[in-house]
């Protein structure tokens, strides 16, 4: 994983990162419904598909696609049997073949990391990006991914909240109330190893159409709204168009920890931060938190760092410190599920479908295991298991 909070933030802004793979056992199953990405103890990554994962086991060796740990990035975005990932320029597009991943085609981004996804229907990505030089520029593409073409193309220009803090993170990035929003923070570098956020959460209201500014929202309750969510999920519209996101000013993402982790609802008659609803998430679990996915009928779940198992940054992400939440929005009540220690900062970690969710965990007995929380039952059990060459399962998507 990473070792400190600096490096973390700058691996997510300078992605000049090249994919190389090298060949392999031909029979590694590339066709599977689901794509595990994981970071494994001799150093390496790969990524291994599986038709289920409510149970099994699966090799690192046997059935893992090699994918280098220095050639490659964990903030991939995984669609329709498809990869997509910025390097060197280029937004990039690539199938995963029994040999690693063979790119298929490529849009020029000059000097371009992303900070935002969001999906407008299965073939139509809009991206957010930031450049490399300033960290402060922010451009919204609009793009058709089944014949990959750019259909939109503009800067968005923020006004500065400080001179001290000139770094932008966008947070979230979605179509409500026929807007786009874009919720961000600015932030600065306190030195070689160590930046902090700004007290405040901004959300942008703009022409989903023209993307000209109408309007910015302030919010000081927290700090830093959401997070890259390529690397992360933090937000979601629920049944009835109500739009939720969690702001994580910890130390591993906003290192502002003064501010709460908490729960922010845009309901879905408006474009505007609902100013009666918090859920201080921080307040319930004494703890900050990294990463939101919804359940379906009010419920998320939330994953929450534990302060008083790890020493400091350092040791954040080997330490087998995190904990998974249950959220009823309505109420504002959270119950800890019954599950192992968790271990990796940030990590997307839990994927909803067909009433379960399944939360991957790398717990303290060196098991890798996806984990079957049942919605309506509320049984846990555990599913698909890998081996003990794996160190991190960093993320579970489902690949078609």
């Amino acid at each position: 994983m990473l070792s400190n909070r600096f490096t973390l933030f700058l691996s997510l802004l300078l992605l000049h990162l090249v994919i190389s793979c090298r060949t392999e056992d031909g029979g590694r199953n590339i066709d599977g419904k689901y794509s595990l990405y994981t970071m494994n103890k001799d150093l390496g990554n790969t990524i291994i598909t599986s038709n289920t994962v409510d149970n099994g086991n699966l090799t690192i060796s046997k059935n893992g696609i090699d994918i280098p740990t220095q050639q490659f990035d964990r903030s991939i975005i995984v669609k329709d049997k498809h990869f997509y990932f910025l390097r060197a320029g280029k937004f990039r597009k690539y199938t995963l073949e029994s040999n690693g991943l063979k790119e298929i085609a490529q849009l020029a981004m000059q000097d371009q990391h992303v900070e935002n996804i969001n999906w407008l229907d299965r073939d139509t990505l809009l991206l957010f990006t930031s450049d490399n030089k300033t960290n402060r520029r922010l451009w919204v593409y609009k793009i058709t991914v089944n014949d990959f073409k750019i259909n939109q193309q503009q800067e968005v220009k923020l006004p500065s909240a400080s001179a001290d803090f000139k770094i932008l993170s966008v947070g979230f990035g979605t179509i409500h109330q026929q807007r786009l929003l874009i919720g961000y923070t600015f932030n600065k570098v306190i030195n070689e190893t160590d930046f902090t956020t700004i007290d405040t959460m901004y959300i942008a209201t703009l022409d989903k159409t023209t993307l000209q500014l109408e309007n910015i929202q302030k919010d000081t309750r927290s700090s830093y709204p959401g997070g890259v969510n390529t690397v992360q999920s933090y937000s979601f519209h629920d049944e009835n168009g109500n739009f939720y996101f969690m702001s994580c000013p910890g130390i591993a993402l906003g290192n502002s920890p003064s501010k709460p982790t908490a729960i922010f609802r845009i309901d879905s008659n408006s474009t505007h931060v609902t100013p009666t609803y918090f859920l201080n998430l921080t307040a319930k679990t004494h703890n900050h938190a990294y990463g939101m996915w919804y359940l379906g009928n009010n419920q998320a779940i939330v994953r929450s760092e534990r302060k008083d198992r790890y020493t400091d940054f350092s040791d954040h992400h080997s330490t087998f410190q995190f904990e998974y939440y249950l959220i009823d929005l309505i109420s504002q009540t959270t119950t800890k599920l019954n599950l192992p220690f968790d271990k990796g900062t940030r990590k997307e970690s839990v994927l909803v479908e067909n009433g379960k969710a399944y939360i991957t965990i790398d717990d303290a007995k060196d098991q890798h295991q996806v984990w079957i929380y049942d919605i309506k039952s509320k049984n846990i059990q555990v599913g698909l298991t890998l081996d003990q060459a794996t160190d991190f399962i960093v993320r579970i998507d489902r690949l078609h």
